[in-house]
């Protein structure tokens, strides 16, 4: 298994509890007049960066029940980028298939909420890589469910994720191979618009098993103790960077961010607000551009 994503399982499983953080670098500064430059004089005139999400990712990038406000990992790392680059953040809410569309057609500034960047996926945008991540199988915390430690046990089983996770789907249909070649029956693989609504599947044993990031089903499980568990506790299914991305005419944006980025990682300010949400494991060591796990 990769390294960084042993240390990330063993930031998540140590906690994913919510704490109050007071920023002690110098995160009050604003960034050099030659970053802020950086950034499209319209939105430097509205002052606002519109950011594609689907709001439905905890702990990355979430609205609570009966809340408005967009918290999570994401969220907090863009408010201080914003922050630091004089501007604000306004969220558009997209469902996870129409973040890549959307930015394309200009209907958002930048796509988030659990976004990972793939030498496909760079061909329509550019992505800031932020956090290092992975694809994990959530399964009912029941005897059967116990069975399923691997994604090589899901042969003539079903599962269920959000719709575009093209990573993920990539690796489930290699493992669906593998299953027909040693004489079994394929997994059956569906994808519905929205996490909740994929999850929702599990929960009417419609499927056999949930795929998303590894950190929002360690948070399920810390929400909703005795109802699910991790595949064989940590079991990786494909890792992957967590990015933002960036149309390919918005490559001062994306800079700009970038370079913000990277100063508070160099100021410490990445790390607290990275272990604030228990994410301290899948820290990067750097910011970067189009560096996806394939990469690295």
């Amino acid at each position: 298994m990769n390294q960084t994503i042993r240390k990330l399982l063993a930031g998540c499983a140590l906690s994913i509890g919510l704490f109050s953080v007071s920023l002690t670098a110098a995160n009050a500064e604003k960034m050099p007049e030659d970053v802020i430059n950086l950034v499209p004089q319209q939105i430097r005139d509205s002052g606002v960066i519109r950011v594609g999400s689907q709001q439905t990712f905890p702990p990355v990038e979430f609205r609570e029940p009966g809340k408005t406000e967009v918290v999570g990992v994401s969220a907090d790392l863009l408010a201080e980028v914003a922050d630091r680059l004089g501007l604000k953040l306004e969220y558009i809410h997209g469902e996870y298939s129409s973040l890549i569309p959307g930015v394309e057609a200009g209907r958002f500034d930048m796509a988030s909420g659990g976004i990972s960047d793939n030498e496909t996926r760079e061909e329509k945008l550019d992505f800031v890589n932020y956090m290092m991540s992975g694809g994990s199988i959530l399964v009912r915390d029941d005897e059967d469910g116990a069975k399923l430690d691997h994604i090589d046990k899901f042969c003539g089983r079903s599962v269920a994720t959000l719709l575009g996770s093209r990573i993920i789907m990539d690796a489930v249909e290699k493992a669906s191979a593998i299953c027909e070649t040693n004489g079994g029956k394929p997994i059956t693989a569906e994808q519905l618009p929205s996490a909740p609504d994929a999850r929702m599947q599990l929960d009417l044993k419609r499927v056999d098993g949930y795929l998303g990031d590894f950190p929002a089903l360690v948070y399920m499980i810390e929400t909703m103790p005795g109802k699910y568990q991790i595949a064989g506790g940590n079991f990786v299914l494909t890792p992957y960077v967590t990015s933002w991305g960036f149309g390919k005419n918005a490559n001062g944006l994306r800079d700009a961010v970038q370079k913000t980025m990277q100063t508070m990682l160099e100021d410490g300010t990445y790390a607290i607000l990275m272990g604030k949400w228990g994410l301290g494991g899948g820290a990067l060591p750097e910011i970067t551009i189009n560096k996806p796990a394939s990469k690295r």
